[in-house]
């Protein structure tokens, strides 16, 4: 998700987003789920390989899309490539991507509304849930690159 500003969005505004989706997924009782950003960390580290390394290792990424940050991007296409468990938010203000588009998106209004943040923090749990759901019962689970044929998906020594 940003974290600067951008398309005419403050930091405080994917500030405020980030504390909406944090709230959503900690209601979900599941001990895996530890909610961060790719980026964070407790120790001092290179960044970037911090990032790819929460990419691969996470048990799931919800991935705001809003803006379409090019970091963002970026990382989003690491983990579709990585073919785990995603979720892609977005608001309502945003387009679709076409190289993405054809993954379904939870959406929320970008003025953030209260009725409709709760309605979104309800479907967003509702969809990491099943997702995990799926990901963990079948072996074929793919949010986007097995839809396009056979590939082996690269790994990271851990």
């Amino acid at each position: 998700m940003p974290i600067s500003p951008i398309d005419g969005c403050s930091a405080e505004h994917w500030t405020e987003v980030k504390t909406i989706i944090t709230d959503a997924i900690e209601c979900i009782e599941d001990p895996r789920l530890k909610v961060r950003l790719v980026s964070d960390a407790d120790d001092v580290g290179v960044i970037q390989k911090r990032i790819v390394q929460n990419l691969y290792s996470s048990d799931i990424v919800v991935c705001d899309v809003s803006g379409k940050n090019p970091n963002v991007m970026f990382e989003l296409g690491m983990r579709l490539a990585f073919d785990k468990p995603t979720v892609i938010v977005k608001d309502d203000k945003t387009e679709y991507s076409f190289d993405t588009g054809v993954i379904e998106h939870v959406p929320y209004r970008r003025d953030l509304r209260f009725a409709s943040v709760v309605a979104f923090k309800k479907h967003l749990a509702d969809k990491v849930t099943a997702t995990l759901k799926d990901a963990a019962k079948n072996p074929d689970h793919s949010t986007f690159l097995k839809n396009f044929g056979t590939f082996s998906v690269a790994s990271l020594k851990q």
